[in-house]
């Protein structure tokens, strides 16, 4: 029967890294992928993070199963790191995060959740966006449409964005890069961070926002703006979040979803599906 199945296309980041293990100019420089490299080529781990698993190696007492949302004392501690310890809606309660494996199963998670539960809806993409994206979503069968980002000049464009925002449909999804955009780097400012909150109340809109990149830009809480912006003026949104990097724990794929809702049952209700989600991946 396999042989039925359709040669896969080459995945162009992929094909870039082999072109630049065979490139022989010693001054050569991967971009290829996000990933931080020290002036010898090699990803280092952190101290931090070494300390980490010697103490992990000399406390641990078991590896039982956690439930279907991961440790609970990561996710309480990346909650804090995302929207901040002073932030109003933790205190409230009205915050849910689930433990996943890297930012692309928080992504997976949040696209089966619109799949299943709002399927009359379209999500909203910038363009450019991470091309993985794409991928992920149309695999749970989102209705993808997409906003302008950059200019035919590979400019920001924020009055395009804007512009386009402001004629989504009312109730539709729209995914947000926290900082550090990819694939351009351009990010939002604080001025325009408060205009797309504008937006999204006017339009009644659900923010996706994808927040792989923390602290790498101007710092652990500067990249956290336009989240906590939102989340402490919004009733609703999701952040996937990725701890690979800011961590330097890429084969680690330690991530989150973090669901924010707008009192204590509609939590329960959107934690409840993203536990049976999460469980049946």
């Amino acid at each position: 029967m396999f042989e039925r199945i359709q040669v896969e296309a080459d995945d162009s980041i992929l094909g870039l890294i082999e072109k630049f293990r065979q490139d022989a100019n010693p001054a050569k420089v991967d971009l290829g992928v996000g990933v931080y490299r020290d002036a010898q080529g090699n990803t280092p781990i952190m101290r931090a993070v070494k300390l980490a698993e010697e103490q992990l190696l000399r406390t641990e007492m078991t590896k039982t199963y956690t439930d279907s949302h991961g440790d609970a004392e990561f996710c309480r501690h990346v909650a804090q790191l995302i929207l901040g310890a002073d932030s109003t809606a933790l205190a409230a309660g009205r915050v849910s995060t689930t433990q996943t494996p890297g930012g692309s199963a928080a992504l997976r998670v949040a696209a089966d959740l619109l799949a299943r539960e709002f399927p009359e809806k379209t999500l909203w993409l910038p363009a450019p966006t991470w091309p993985n994206h794409h991928d992920i979503f149309a695999a749970t069968g989102v209705r993808l449409a997409s906003y302008p980002y950059l200019d035919a000049m590979d400019a920001p464009d924020f009055t395009a964005m804007a512009a386009e925002l402001r004629r989504i449909p009312a109730g539709d999804a729209v995914l947000l890069h926290a900082c550090c955009h990819n694939p351009s780097g351009y990010d939002l400012s604080a001025a325009q961070w408060q205009e797309v909150l504008e937006i999204i109340r006017e339009r009644e809109l659900l923010p996706l926002i994808d927040f792989a990149y923390q602290g790498l830009g101007d710092g652990l809480d500067a990249d956290a703006y336009g989240v906590r912006l939102l989340a402490s003026e919004l009733g609703e949104l999701l952040v996937t979040h990725s701890c690979c990097k800011n961590f330097g724990i890429y084969a680690e794929r330690t991530g989150c979803l973090l669901a924010l809702a707008a009192d204590d049952d509609a939590k329960t209700r959107v934690r409840g599906r993203i536990a049976a989600i999460a469980r049946s991946l």
